[in-house]
């Protein structure tokens, strides 16, 4: 099976996995199109660490995400800021936009910006539809993004797929591979 192909399917697995059944059905509004971008991100982002054979970067990915999600909710619980739809103080930061930005610059810093366009479109809706809903200020999706930038720039290494090291049963061997 191609990598692409492989790809294509893992990510729409994943995507159905991790979203809920209000996702079910026509888009009815632009909220369920961020929620959707939200879980598709991640999604497209752990399929690129499958179709690379990248475990590592699996790991990285997870704890990127985490991390952001975890200080993102952190952050909240001070009440910086009122929603303004009015409905709780848990404004800023969006944890919508820091995770699709998680996910987004995983892949940038990782991969490279090129795989990272489709990711970073998808941030960009997500970011949009909270807004849009008048559950975010734009300062809120930007403090979400800034979130996820600061632990991607932490956790997360470029993908350098030139050094490989597998075991067999006599030992470990050590292969070099270079492209020129």
């Amino acid at each position: 099976m191609s990598k692409r192909r492989t790809f294509a399917i893992l990510s729409v697995g994943v995507t159905l996995t991790l979203s809920n059944n209000a996702l079910a059905g026509p888009f009815t509004d632009i909220n369920k199109l961020g929620d959707l971008m939200m879980a598709m991100a991640p999604a497209y982002a752990l399929g690129m660490t499958v179709m690379e054979k990248d475990w590592w970067g699996t790991l990285q990915l997870a704890e990127s995400v985490i991390a952001a999600q975890v200080a993102t909710e952190g952050i909240k619980m001070l009440e910086i800021e009122q929603r303004p739809n009015g409905s709780d103080w848990k404004s800023f930061p969006s944890g919508h936009s820091a995770g699709a930005f998680s996910a987004a610059m995983f892949v940038h810093k990782r991969y490279g910006w090129k795989p990272a366009l489709i990711p970073y479109a998808m941030a960009l809706v997500t970011g949009w539809s909270r807004v849009h809903a008048r559950a975010h200020y734009w300062h809120d999706v930007l403090g979400g993004a800034a979130v996820s930038a600061l632990f991607t720039w932490l956790l997360v290494g470029k993908y350098d797929n030139r050094v490989t090291v597998a075991a067999d049963g006599d030992g470990f061997k050590l292969g070099f591979r270079m492209q020129f």
